[in-house]
């Protein structure tokens, strides 16, 4: 295994200004060790996200010039933003907040844990499929409940239900769309992560040499 010994410093520095910059932000405030645990294993897992350079927002599966940037756009805007709505909840917006601490930060976590759960066993899959790629983005729609729930607020769990997960099933169809089209061209159900950066250069190939004659 090969460390990139640059981007490893880089997520280190990350981590240890953060848990100072968090704990300061957020000690002088009720309520805020469950609040402050949930959001350093998030920014944890975003570090380990980053260092293995992986599409945080899109699953990665298929080739990055396919993928539709105005989707990863809007819901990278939604989910940078619900992480702010949460922090300022926890710090001033008192009226927002959902009066049953700890047990709702509690579930947030555990929401949290099944969301990095199914991104690492489909970040690891051996084949490529539409459940797979399901998989992958009921893992983005655990991840985004559990930062409505992480930090109680009542504003983020409407946010997340009419924003994010509309977000969420837009990405979703539009990659699977595609994937569908391109298993029907190649006469395939999944796709073999081995195989997986081939078969893809050969179908866009195609598709460009039909463009030229077209």
């Amino acid at each position: 295994m090969r460390i990139n010994w640059k981007r490893l410093a880089w997520v280190i520095f990350i981590y240890l200004y953060t848990a100072l910059f968090f704990y300061n932000c957020l000690r002088p405030f009720n309520y805020w060790p469950i609040s402050y645990i949930y959001t350093m294993l998030l920014i944890i897992w975003l570090g380990v996200e980053y260092y293995h350079k992986h599409l945080f927002f899109q699953s990665g599966f298929l080739p990055f010039e396919l993928y539709k940037w105005p989707l990863r756009a809007a819901f990278a805007l939604f989910f940078y933003s619900s992480f702010i709505i949460g922090i300022t909840t926890a710090i001033w917006w008192s009226k927002n907040q959902i009066e049953l601490y700890p047990f709702i930060q509690i579930i947030g976590i555990i929401l949290l844990a099944g969301s990095i759960y199914l991104r690492w066993k489909t970040i690891r899959a051996n084949s490529i499929t539409t459940t797979v790629i399901g998989q992958f983005y009921l893992s983005i729609t655990l991840l985004i409940a559990s930062l409505a729930l992480g930090y109680g607020s009542y504003f983020l769990i409407l946010y997340t239900v009419v924003v994010g997960c509309l977000l969420v099933y837009f990405q979703y169809t539009s990659e699977v769309n595609v994937f569908r089209n391109f298993i029907h061209t190649q006469n395939i159900t999944k796709i073999e992560t081995k195989q997986y950066e081939i078969l893809w250069k050969k179908y866009l190939e195609k598709k460009l040499k039909r463009k030229q004659k077209g």
